[in-house]
């Protein structure tokens, strides 16, 4: 007696969607800059993505991250009573590598290390005062 053969599987797919086959993706809408900042935040952003040579997206990313970073738990919202969230924007640049992801965070974090500057030596200097 012979052993019965296996049936083979056939699964009964669709088509893929051309659509996810496509190798090059269509590039990211402009954002309304203007219209969700105004004029001069808008601005600080083109050029601060211009300087990095990095997409506006980027930096407009990093600067919520670190807006919401540099607030911190001064202030909560509350949509209703018993609801209290803290200010943390998590964001992500993704990109191809050399992209400009990197430079775009800086562009955000540079305004931030100037102001923090003076704190932190003047913090360094109570320490050395309390130390002595």
């Amino acid at each position: 007696m012979t052993a019965p053969q296996p049936i083979p599987f056939v699964p009964d797919w669709p088509a893929p969607a051309p659509r996810l086959l496509r190798l090059e993706l269509p590039s990211a809408p402009d954002l309304p800059l203007r219209y969700v900042l105004g004029p001069r935040l808008a601005q600080w952003v083109e050029d601060a993505a211009d300087a990095k040579g990095a997409p506006p997206d980027y930096v407009f990313a990093a600067l919520l991250a670190v807006a919401g970073a540099t607030i911190d738990n001064t202030r909560w919202v509350s949509p209703w009573k018993g609801w209290h969230e803290p200010p943390v924007i998590w964001t992500m640049c993704i990109g191809l590598p050399s992209a400009g992801k990197s430079p775009a965070i800086d562009a955000a974090l540079q305004p931030l290390r100037k102001a923090e500057r003076p704190l932190r030596e003047a913090a360094k200097a109570d320490v050395t005062a309390w130390a002595e």
